[in-house]
């Protein structure tokens, strides 16, 4: 008897089964997006922070392996100290993936958190760009 009401309720199983994965194929792009525009100003401003920090931090440490003095040392250490903002980046980055985002996600996040701040192109340009 166990087996017949079983055999029976088959059909709604495979339906509830089939619709709860519509739903949640459907539902992850959604929630991505919903996380993304939640937090796409925390973690542009990271963005941009921990790009200045290191922007900073390579022109001190090429400054440094041209000149010795105190002066130059003593920029190179506040610029390595700068740098712990990108501990702050890369927490929050860590975070947003636990929440569902991926590689892409996140990149697309970079991208308008470096465009949001850049008016023309050549200032696109800059942003990436090493200076020696």
């Amino acid at each position: 008897m166990l087996s017949a009401s079983w055999r029976g309720r088959l059909p709604v199983y495979i339906a509830a089964f089939a619709a709860g994965t519509l739903f949640a194929w459907v539902a992850a792009p959604l929630w991505r997006a919903g996380v993304m525009a939640w937090h796409q100003d925390e973690y542009g401003l990271l963005v941009e922070q921990c790009d200045t920090a290191m922007r900073e931090h390579f022109q001190a440490k090429q400054s440094a392996g041209q000149s010795d003095d105190a002066k130059t040392q003593a920029l190179l250490g506040a610029a390595e100290v700068g740098l712990i903002v990108c501990q702050d980046y890369d927490l929050t980055q860590k975070k947003l993936m636990q929440w569902g985002l991926r590689e892409e996600e996140l990149s697309q996040m970079r991208l308008k958190a470096i465009e949001a701040r850049a008016t023309d192109l050549k200032e696109v340009i800059e942003t990436h760009e090493i200076q020696y």
